[in-house]
């Protein structure tokens, strides 16, 4: 059989608000005063419409691109989350709350924080399922590698020795720079280094995409 508060539909995530509002309130060992009681039953009603209200935002974005979902492009991401974010917010609206718009309007601050953090997790893991974001590095490392390697000898069978050496000396970093990156993805170890390395992997790769 369904409940409902002032009107409105409660859920168990709705009802543990109230739950946690009224403890809060008696825990002195006098009875709390009316004021006190509607003033924890408006927050308890806000904070059960805002929890409402991020269900529907995560619940849409997860549809979307949560768990084994395949890879989103940027844009329709961020075009799903304008979206959802603005049904979260109007369900918020809507849902029949006690204190005033004033006294609602920190929790409707609250949520689109809270919204705008939970994109974020969003973003990182669908970059996660970009393929060619994951192999990114190690392609730039290679074929950095590969590309001094044949300036390296041609170089060397022209007789200019000295810059043949040079390209040798960077063949020799990038292959650290390689194989310490597959330590770091393998280990999960030194992860500040590992940014730092796919950080001027994305720098060079910008660079080269300019330039052509």
């Amino acid at each position: 059989m369904e409940k409902e508060i002032n009107g409105s539909k409660v859920t168990c995530r709705g009802l543990l608000e109230y739950f946690k509002a009224y403890i809060k309130i008696y825990q002195g060992e006098d009875l709390p005063h009316p004021k006190s009681m509607l003033q924890a039953t408006a927050e308890a009603n806000n904070l059960a419409a805002a929890a409402s209200a991020k269900d529907i935002y995560y619940n849409n974005m997860e549809e979307v691109c949560g768990g084994e979902k395949p890879y989103l492009s940027p844009d329709i991401l961020e075009e799903k989350h304008c979206e959802f974010r603005q049904l979260a917010l109007d369900h918020f609206k809507k849902t029949k709350k006690m204190g005033g718009k004033d006294f609602s309007l920190r929790y409707q601050q609250e949520l689109e924080e809270e919204i705008r953090e939970l994109y974020e997790n969003f973003c990182k893991h669908n970059g996660s399922k970009n393929v060619f974001s994951t192999f990114r590095t190690p392609a730039v490392l290679f074929t950095g590698i590969a590309a001094l390697y044949i300036a390296s000898g041609l170089t060397g069978f022209i007789g200019l020795e000295v810059v043949a050496q040079l390209f040798n000396c960077m063949v020799g970093l990038l292959l650290i720079a390689l194989l310490t990156w597959g330590y770091i993805r393998y280990s999960g170890q030194y992860r500040e280094l590992g940014g730092a390395i796919d950080s001027g992997a994305a720098y060079v790769l910008e660079q080269v995409s300019g330039a052509t």
